[in-house]
């Protein structure tokens, strides 16, 4: 009965482990997922600036082209040992001519060397696991620009999306404000409204027309930010869902 009991807390305690590892296997970061590949259509607008984005970046080639000077250093590396191996090859030239008069052969007819830098091969290991380091820290940091231009492009586009949002609004209320200026202003001068509406409905009516021009320089600088990320004028810009 306690053998039972010691094997199913074993069971249970392997199964646990295997679940946690395929859980943490499932949540590690697909970096095609971060940022869609340029051939693949976006989800979303979103989406598509963050596409535009990685296209676009200076930094994001500059993190590429590094990823591949490690590769080609790697590889010259792992022919480094090469260099160091010097080969020789003498003959003796006395032989050509055959036995002398006294009939005397000279020995070695030939000499042959080789010459190794031992340090060199001996480090060649080591020298290739760091080469291929410096492969994976070139590629980590193609991987953190990913994040970085993902995390840049889509707050960018939210606070666009957000200070045009704030522009229609404002834009809308201050329409609205000054219809009803215009009314109160020709009652105010037939005497049917009081000096005071005029005035109260004059300076509201101001006050959102200095807010409707606060939340179009938003959008403009918004505007200017996302274009910076994403490489483009907003107006160059085509996608199905774009709202000029």
């Amino acid at each position: 009965m306690f053998q039972t009991f010691i094997m199913l807390r074993i069971f249970l305690r392997s199964s646990i482990f295997v679940l946690a590892a395929q859980i943490l296997s499932a949540q590690q970061t697909d970096y095609d997922a971060i940022i869609q590949p340029v051939d693949a259509k976006a989800r979303d607008i979103g989406e598509y600036m963050v596409q535009l984005a990685w296209l676009n970046s200076p930094e994001g080639r500059i993190a590429e082209n590094e990823l591949l000077n490690a590769r080609s250093e790697n590889k010259n590396t792992r022919k480094e040992w090469m260099r160091d191996v010097n080969a020789s090859f003498n003959f003796n030239e006395s032989n050509l001519k055959g036995a002398d008069t006294l009939g005397n052969v000279f020995f070695p007819r030939y000499n042959f060397g080789l010459t190794l830098n031992l340090y060199n091969i001996l480090s060649q290991k080591e020298k290739n696991n760091i080469g291929r380091r410096r492969m994976s820290i070139a590629d980590e940091r193609i991987h953190l620009r990913k994040r970085e231009i993902r995390a840049d492009a889509l707050t960018a586009w939210a606070n666009f999306h957000l200070a045009r949002e704030i522009f229609k609004e404002r834009s809308t209320v201050e329409l609205d404000l000054n219809n009803n200026f215009i009314l109160i202003q020709q009652l105010y001068k037939s005497d049917e409204a009081t000096l005071e509406q005029y005035t109260t409905t004059s300076a509201t009516y101001y006050e959102a027309r200095e807010a409707r021009i606060r939340a179009q320089t938003e959008a403009e600088i918004a505007k200017f930010k996302l274009e910076e990320i994403i490489g483009l004028r907003w107006e160059q810009v085509q996608h199905p869902s774009k709202e000029d």
